[in-house]
């Protein structure tokens, strides 16, 4: 049965209880591996380490970020996969930020935010609008559209700030459901355009062993056993 990624407003309570009790769970210091912070070091690592002018994951000093898109799909997968370790009926919820320009209020409380340690700067004037969403889902080929979807995703790490607005970014639960949002929209994109590929699709993505997988193997949510609904 395919994993179900829920908007966030329509969770239940006790959907929402699970979800963080599984978070604090992969942050605990005697985690299995991958720990909430390998996931943490790895994007780290892409931002502003090694990989940076490598990986191809983010559109940065020069570099135009080909793998933004179907790294970060795997990625959010493989941390959902973690977090079903702890809880087999675990999915990341998306952030819909056009029609729900707040942050979701159970991942904003205080409590949660001390133990996380996550502060924020919180500026929804700098979210993105439909108008922009709709320009880039207008895109007919997918590098365009990659790169004008992944400059409004970067327009919602601002408004949130704090870490979210760092390489430190999923420290930040608000991360996940961020980047729910960025792979539901290029799913709708690529339900538009069938048969639009990127143009590396043999690339492998990196590192290993969180990653070790083609760009073409990441195209088909279907295939990697979820599905927005």
């Amino acid at each position: 049965m395919a994993t179900v990624r829920k908007n966030q407003a329509r969770l239940s309570k006790d959907e929402w209880q699970a979800l963080i009790a599984a978070i604090d769970a992969a942050r605990k210091r005697n985690a299995k591996k991958p720990t909430y912070q390998d996931f943490v070091g790895v994007h780290v690592e892409a931002m502003v380490g090694a990989g940076m002018h490598t990986w191809g994951v983010h559109s940065m000093a020069g570099m135009r970020g080909r793998n933004f898109l179907a790294w970060h799909r795997w990625y959010l997968l493989q941390f959902e996969r973690r977090l079903q370790d702890e809880d087999p009926d675990i999915a990341i919820p998306y952030w819909d930020w056009i029609a729900d320009p707040s942050i979701p209020g159970e991942l904003n409380r205080g409590a949660e935010l001390r133990r996380w340690r996550i502060n924020r700067s919180w500026d929804p004037t700098f979210l993105p609008e439909r108008a922009d969403i709709t320009r880039a889902l207008r895109r007919e080929k997918f590098g365009p559209f990659q790169l004008r979807l992944e400059g409004e995703h970067g327009t919602v790490h601002v408004a949130v700030g704090g870490q979210m607005g760092t390489e430190r970014s999923p420290a930040d639960p608000l991360f996940w459901l961020h980047h729910a949002n960025v792979d539901r929209l290029w799913t709708r994109w690529q339900e538009r355009h069938p048969r639009a590929r990127p143009s590396n699709s043999s690339e492998e993505l990196k590192p290993k062993p969180l990653f070790g997988v083609k760009v073409s193997e990441t195209l088909k949510p279907s295939a990697l056993g979820y599905r927005y609904g």
